[in-house]
């Protein structure tokens, strides 16, 4: 009897101590880098939901991340098919480093830089300058890499500069009601719906200008002065 008593009780001690692996397990997992910056650790990012948007495994959860100062064609667009192969190629199975810009925007992301280790590329700049996106210039207070970036793709007229959109980030107000002459807009450079940029040098800017509010001057419906020769100031570029 008292032998089977003390097969009993060590079958219970056996019990309590595989009890213990998770829970030194989770531990070790929840084991936090004060640097800022969040090391990429086994599975890494899980998947790529839209292009600069993606699910990563960070340490026992997973966090919905979108890459910091840079936006993409939604769905439908010219371009949004070749932005989210270039998500999915640069981002699964990589080797990352990610720095937390913002903890949450106002899609609850978290918003991050992100750079490949392996080829030492940044995410953001390098979809920029290969024409997959544009860079939000509000979010990095413009990044002066990403200004440069930009400026090139345009030049080369690379990915969605070739289709002539107007990419930005700006929210638009809803409020302001349509003007009745639509056939007018886009006709006229001096419309009520374009507000340039004229800059001390009195050379003028479109809103989808990377110089756009850059250095001194000062908004304008009817400009004067020297078109800029990247957007065409008041001849927009065709």
């Amino acid at each position: 009897m008292w032998k089977l008593c003390i097969g009993k009780n060590y079958q219970w001690f056996y019990l309590f101590i595989l009890a213990q692996f998770p829970l030194v397990s989770y531990a070790l997992n929840t084991l936090e880098d004060d640097s800022g910056t969040i090391n990429q650790k086994k599975p890494g990012v899980l998947r790529v939901l839209a292009p600069g948007i993606f699910d990563y495994q960070s340490n026992i959860y997973i966090v919905r991340m979108r890459a910091w100062g840079v936006g993409f064609p939604p769905r439908g667009k010219p371009g949004y098919e070749e932005a989210i192969s270039f998500t999915e190629e640069m981002l699964l199975d990589s080797n990352l480093s990610l720095s937390v810009q913002k903890e949450f925007d106002n899609e609850n992301y978290k918003v991050v830089n992100i750079l490949n280790n392996e080829t030492a590329q940044n995410f953001s700049k390098l979809a920029i300058e290969q024409g997959l996106g544009w860079h939000n210039e509000l979010e990095t207070s413009r990044h002066g890499a990403f200004v440069i970036a930009q400026i090139k793709a345009k030049r080369q007229n690379l990915g969605i500069w070739m289709h002539g959109g107007v990419y930005s980030n700006e929210a638009k107000d809803k409020s302001v009601p349509t003007p009745l002459l639509k056939s007018m807009i886009g006709q006229n450079p001096f419309s009520g719906g374009i507000k340039f940029w004229v800059t001390s040098f009195n050379k003028i800017h479109r809103p989808e200008c990377s110089f756009y509010e850059r250095g001194r001057g000062e908004y304008s419906r009817r400009p004067t002065g020297t078109d800029c020769r990247i957007c065409g100031g008041t001849n927009p570029r065709k």
